[in-house]
């Protein structure tokens, strides 16, 4: 597989959007996000979105210009419209906004409607991290219809994976960090398995018969195959977590639930910020997450594991090293990337 350093990826992303009429300041912010999920190991959120963003915006589905606008505020409330701009555009200024209300508030939560795909959920969380706050996000996803991830007990789709993010100071060099999906993996995971032409794990998807399979395209078929809800063989967990998540984005956010098929596709975002200041003493705070990592990270590990490690830390190892030694893409995706750029006149 070819290995890229970032800024040629950036260099070329920035590009492409720039090409399909993206507004630069816009372009270069889609991208970086991308290029943070790769860093952070991420590469189901990461530059291989951009074909998909690139077909969104050359259908009209995304207004790449459009400015995100306030519906509704009351107390520490808010419900912004993205307008259909990019997604990350919309989901930065929702998070600002949620940062600064829980600032002079101590506590926020901000939605969004009518916001395309925002990518990395802990991207989002990580910026109240870094302003010592707390930051908690949930995503649905409307698909006019029916999702890919069923219901515990089922074999056809019913939901999308619903992730949840949370991050919060640490102390460290690294903030805490957990971005899941109520599903076994995000879609983008069994994407990247199927660019690279590799085999699932056991229990992540069945088929379009309801039997358990490793190929990723059984998942998309025809006929197309279900992704689990996460908890493998006490999924219903997973499946119940991914209710709430469905009723805190879609419900709270006015977007819409995945069984609306009148909906468009596109996200459901709902932000919580928690100003720790108002609560306890920030550096106390950070001695205590810090304290938890210590004694968390002094357990022994499991024959076949080096070291027991926190989360975040994974992603922070990950960015270090993607960073030096660059980020690889498979030769699939790399094709496919060099066809559009050719199309729109751009050097790849």
């Amino acid at each position: 597989m070819p290995r890229m350093k970032v800024e040629r990826l950036r260099a070329l992303g920035t590009a492409i959007l720039n090409a399909l009429g993206s507004p630069p300041e816009r372009s270069a912010w889609v991208v970086e996000t991308l290029l943070r999920a790769n860093l952070a190991g991420h590469d189901s959120h990461g530059f291989m979105r951009l074909l998909q963003y690139a077909e969104f915006a050359r259908e009209g589905y995304i207004d790449m210009s459009a400015e995100v606008l306030p519906r509704r505020e009351l107390g520490s409330t808010a419900l912004l419209d993205a307008g259909r701009t990019w997604g990350q555009v919309a989901a930065k200024v929702a998070m600002e906004r949620a940062i600064e209300i829980a600032a002079r508030q101590g506590i926020s939560m901000v939605a969004l409607v009518n916001c395309p795909h925002i990518g990395r959920l802990g991207e989002y969380v990580i910026m109240a991290a870094e302003r010592d706050m707390i930051g908690a996000a949930y995503v649905n996803s409307q698909t006019g219809g029916n999702g890919n991830v069923t219901p515990w007990g089922g074999i056809e789709g019913r939901f999308t994976p619903t992730p949840l993010a949370f991050a919060a100071p640490s102390g460290m060099e690294w903030p805490v960090l957990v971005d899941i999906t109520a599903s076994v993996m995000p879609e983008g995971k069994i994407r990247d398995h199927f660019f690279r032409g590799a085999q699932l794990p056991e229990n992540v998807i069945i088929d379009g018969d309801g039997n358990p399979s490793r190929d990723p395209k059984d998942f998309y078929g025809p006929p197309a195959g279900g992704l689990l809800p996460l908890g493998g063989p006490v999924g219903h967990k997973g499946y119940a977590l991914g209710v709430m998540i469905e009723i805190l984005a879609g419900g709270l956010s006015g977007a819409g639930y995945v069984s609306e098929a009148a909906a468009t596709h596109g996200n459901g975002v709902l932000f919580q910020v928690m100003n720790i200041a108002a609560f306890e003493d920030i550096a106390d705070f950070k001695r205590r997450t810090r304290e938890l990592i210590a004694h968390t990270k002094s357990a022994k590990p499991r024959e076949g594991v080096d070291e027991v490690l926190f989360p975040g830390e994974p992603e922070y190892r990950s960015a270090k090293q993607r960073s030096r030694d660059g980020i690889e893409l498979p030769e699939r995706l790399w094709r496919e990337f060099n066809e559009l750029a050719a199309e729109l006149g751009v050097e790849a």
